[in-house]
């Protein structure tokens, strides 16, 4: 009898890590007991086995591709309506030649990533580059070389550790980029000198398989259970119904988790069905500013058929052009609202991309629902 493959022992722990997802995750009343929840919940999980699968079992550094990280039908780790992101497994030894075209958006970046240790998608950033760096031709095409020994022309240096490239592809459109089939990214990754690959073998697809499996535990029970406790991100805020001050990694010396050109500012809102949750400020000069709704599973709300996000173009400005945003759950019929779909709870993410100044924090007041005029 020949031995049993690889892949089975790791398709074993998958069983075994769904079991303590549903248990551990799903079904855990620390995390949460609304049915809205848990049923949301189930969901993601199947959202995070379909990302497993296109960005780790079938991610290959001899012969990688950008596969799609999130879509209206995929969301997690804080997906963003008006972004498009992209993922490539690579290896630090090798030459990678990315070819793309600037259309539509208003920024694009690269970041190089080293193996998370934890099982996440992306580890330590080991190097980035952005749409302002590189050279874009007339029809907007440009070409950038990640590799560990220089090259002529756009090139980023690739660390021995590096293990992916994130791209971000953000657009500032009246409909937003998630919402718009006509929205399509130019992006292509070929290793030089690639070959055929070769069949799939055992080794192989189990050690893909792994990798999805971490990522797996990582999205789901390696989440933290929502708690009052402070939160040790320094662009979260610890009030109900608040938001921190916008927050920026770049030169922080700390560990990146999103994007070093965003400012980012978080927090969380908690309102009865009379109340209201009014956000007021002004949006510093940039190229990009949106804000947006989460549930406790870090995924947007249905942005395709309510109004839970906002961005720079679709925001209604004030004579003085300042904002005033309102979330509630019921429409109060003003602009620039908002929706909770049904969910009492969530998270109220900030995005400032590339400010000429660093953003003033969002100024928040609970009200009654009854006082808006």
């Amino acid at each position: 009898m020949s031995d049993r493959p690889a892949a089975a022992a790791v398709f074993d722990d998958l069983i075994t890590a769904l079991t303590e997802i549903r248990d551990g995750y799903v079904l855990d009343e620390q995390r949460w007991t609304d049915p809205t929840e848990i049923a949301e919940a189930f969901r993601y999980v199947g959202q995070v086995l379909s990302a497993s699968s296109e960005l780790f079992w079938e991610g290959d550094p001899d012969h990688p591709r950008f596969a799609s990280i999130v879509s209206p039908a995929r969301k997690l780790q804080g997906d963003n309506p008006d972004a498009i992101y992209h993922f490539a497994r690579i290896r630090g030894d090798r030459t990678y030649r990315v070819r793309g075209r600037i259309r539509e958006q208003c920024y694009a970046s690269f970041t190089v990533h080293g193996q998370a240790a934890d099982g996440g998608m992306a580890g330590p950033l080991l190097g980035d580059r952005n749409d302002r760096d590189f050279t874009i031709a007339d029809d907007g095409m440009y070409e950038i070389i990640f590799s560990a020994t220089p090259h002529d022309g756009d090139w980023v240096e690739l660390h021995p550790d590096a293990h992916s490239i994130v791209v971000r592809t953000y657009y500032e459109l009246t409909t937003s980029a998630q919402n718009d089939a006509s929205i399509h990214v130019d992006l292509d990754i070929r290793v030089e000198d690639q070959v055929s690959p070769p069949p799939l073998d055992d080794a192989t697809i189990a050690a893909r398989m792994a990798e999805g499996v971490a990522f797996l535990r990582q999205a789901t029970l390696g989440q933290g259970v929502p708690s009052d406790e402070p939160s040790p991100v320094p662009f979260v805020s610890n009030s109900p119904n608040d938001v921190a001050t916008p927050f920026s990694f770049r030169d922080s010396g700390l560990p990146v988790p999103g994007a070093a050109d965003i400012f980012y500012s978080m927090g969380r809102w908690d309102l009865r069905d009379d109340e209201a949750l009014v956000m007021t400020g002004t949006l510093p000069a940039g190229p990009f500013a949106n804000v947006m709704l989460w549930n406790v599973h870090m995924q947007t709300l249905d942005y395709r058929n309510l109004p839970t996000a906002l961005n720079k173009a679709q925001i209604e400005h004030e004579p003085d052009g300042s904002y005033r945003i309102i979330i509630s759950h019921r429409d109060p019929g003003l602009p620039n609202w908002l929706c909770t779909d049904g969910h009492q709870r969530g998270s109220i993410f900030w995005r400032f991309l590339l400010p000429e100044t660093d953003p003033p924090k969002p100024e928040c007041t609970v009200v009654r629902l009854s006082e808006l005029g």
